[in-house]
């Protein structure tokens, strides 16, 4: 083998095939946002958020407590500025987003535009949170689109990788290794997607379009019951649909966690990597442990400000900051008894 052969291998390819049923007594999150570019790659990227907060009382039936419709336009190429934000007619006015960057910045903009939503923990937070990401992974359907069928360069997707960034960056991995050999960011082809949302139970998702084409979704699921100890099963995924409809997972990561209800204090805390790139990625599980002992409300500034470098990795990190929703969504099974 010559000096520069390169070996592109993945990482776990090993994605969930259904969603849970719905517990009683207990509260369903569910968000999604659909990444599109409808206009193609050099017109706006479009973010679609949805999201459903559902109870189900002890014998099964549901109770409707929240959901939200939102779009994000965001000029990619021009500097991932956001030229337009709406919630519908019904939602709080978002002009104050227009002309912040949908990265740095962006969640402390998210906060000043909507203090009780972001104090409070709301659904439609939730689902504006995840503009700085879905902006970030929307580069992979770049990637995916090369006209030549092959990795792209890496200043089409505008992201420069930093070495030892995370776990998946690492020095000597392979994806900093393809990038070093070949001058090109590596794609990995992630495992068919198992259908989560058309199942036994029309009402285990909310409603949402089929994705179309060259589309990218990130799916998200919380699930919280519990009186004396809070239990908590959480989850997304990253999903990409190719020219002939076929969807692909890029990332998806479980949590399983429980806590004291009077504290919030963490008790345990489980972290299963379904599905990422590079084999590397998986190394960042054991951070989790780092959460036992701290309360619920500790997790975003904790992960924010000591989850990095290769013991970390930013996929799991989101998820980690997203359970910060239990403090609010906890509150809610009482109304179901």
């Amino acid at each position: 083998m010559g000096e520069n052969t390169w070996v592109l291998r993945r990482g776990v390819h090993n994605p969930t095939a259904s969603t849970p049923a719905r517990l009683p007594y207990s509260v369903r999150r569910t968000t999604a946002v659909d990444i599109l570019r409808p206009d193609g790659l050099e017109g706006p990227l479009l973010l679609h958020g949805s999201g459903r907060d559902l109870g189900t009382h002890g014998d099964g039936s549901p109770v409707q407590f929240d959901s939200v419709h939102s779009t994000v336009a965001i000029d990619f190429v021009g500097g991932r500025i956001v030229v337009s934000a709406n919630a519908g007619q019904m939602g709080p006015d978002l002009t104050a987003l227009v002309g912040t960057r949908a990265g740095s910045g962006f969640r402390s903009a998210l906060a000043a535009a909507l203090p009780h939503d972001a104090r409070e923990h709301s659904l439609l937070h939730r689902v504006l949170d995840d503009v700085p990401v879905a902006t970030v992974i929307s580069g992979y359907a770049l990637t995916r689109e090369d006209p030549d069928g092959a990795a792209v360069p890496i200043a089409r997707t505008g992201a420069v990788p930093r070495a030892d960034y995370c776990a998946g960056f690492a020095t000597g991995g392979v994806f900093i290794g393809g990038i070093e050999t070949n001058g090109t960011s590596p794609v990995v082809i992630g495992p068919p997607a198992p259908d989560l949302i058309c199942g036994p139970d029309p009402l285990a998702w909310h409603q949402m379009k089929d994705l179309p084409a060259k589309g990218m979704r990130r799916l998200r699921r919380i699930d919280v019951r519990g009186e004396d100890e809070i239990v908590v099963d959480a989850m997304f995924r990253d999903s990409y649909v190719d020219e002939h409809c076929a969807e692909t997972v890029v990332h998806e990561y479980h949590l399983d966690l429980t806590a004291r209800a009077d504290t919030l204090e963490i008790i345990t805390a489980v972290a299963t990597p379904r599905v990422l790139p590079w084999p590397e990625c998986s190394g960042a599980v054991a951070a989790v442990n780092r959460l036992i002992g701290r309360t619920v409300p500790d997790i975003a500034p904790l992960v924010g400000g000591e989850f990095r470098g290769v013991g970390s990795c930013t996929h799991l990190n989101d998820l980690l900051r997203s359970v910060v929703d239990v403090a609010e969504l906890s509150t809610k099974p009482a109304a179901l008894h």
